[in-house]
C-alpha cells in the first residue's frame, strides 16, 4: 500500500466530513453491537465516498470512536460532500438497517464544511475542523434527528451551503435546510 503524503502542517483548503453513530453507547448496545457498528460505519463510508465519485483510501480520516473526521485532498472536489455523498450514505444505512436486529440499527448525524486544514503528529486541526465538530453536536441538529425518526441527519455550513449547495444543482434540495444556531469559535 502506498503511503500518503501529509497534509501541510501551514494548513490548505481541504473539504472535511464527519460522522457520528448516534446514540453509540445506548445501555442495550454493548461492546460486540459497538464493534459491529464501528464496521458497518467503515463499510458504508468506503462504499458512499467510492459511489460518489471519491476513493476512500485518497482520503485521510481520523476515527473518533463513534463516528469519523475525513479530510478530502485539497484536489478533490468539495462539491461531492453534497451531492451524492449523502444520499449514498443514506441508501445505505436503510439497507443496514433493514437487515439488522434492533439493537444493531444505526442513525448517522452528518456534517460538511470547508477550510484551511493543518497536521501535526497527533491529527488534524484549525478553526475549520473545530467548526465542522461545533455543526455536529449542535443541540437543535442532534435534537431535530431524534425526534425525527430518519435514520440520517445531514448538516452542512453556512459557507458550503452558499458556496456549492445553493449554486449548483445537486440530489440537496436547497430548501429542505434550516438554519442552526452553532456555537461560535472564540472568546
Amino acid at each position: 500500500m502506498a503511503v500518503r503524503p501529509p497534509i501541510a502542517p501551514a494548513g490548505q483548503l481541504c473539504g472535511l466530513f464527519a460522522i457520528d453513530i448516534a446514540g453509540f453507547t445506548d445501555q442495550r448496545r454493548d461492546e460486540h453491537v459497538q464493534l459491529y457498528l464501528r464496521e458497518s460505519m467503515y463499510r458504508m463510508l468506503d462504499r458512499a465516498f467510492t459511489g460518489a465519485g471519491v476513493r476512500w483510501r485518497a482520503c485521510r480520516h481520523e476515527d473518533r470512536g463513534d463516528g469519523v473526521l475525513v479530510v478530502l485532498s485539497p484536489a478533490l472536489p468539495v462539491d461531492k460532500l453534497a451531492d451524492p455523498l449523502p444520499e449514498r450514505l443514506r441508501g445505505l444505512v436503510r439497507v443496514h438497517n433493514r437487515v439488522s436486529s434492533w439493537d444493531a440499527r444505526i442513525q448517522l448525524r452528518a456534517a460538511a464544511h470547508m477550510g484551511p486544514v493543518y497536521q501535526d503528529a497527533h491529527g488534524y486541526a484549525g478553526d475549520a475542523v473545530s467548526q465542522l465538530f461545533r455543526l455536529l453536536d449542535a443541540p437543535r441538529f442532534k435534537q431535530a434527528l431524534a425526534t425525527s425518526g430518519r435514520e440520517f441527519g445531514f448538516i452542512a455550513s453556512e459557507y458550503l451551503y452558499r458556496t456549492v449547495i445553493l449554486r449548483h444543482a445537486t440530489l440537496v434540495d436547497p430548501a429542505e435546510f434550516q438554519p442552526v444556531p452553532v456555537p461560535a469559535l472564540g472568546p
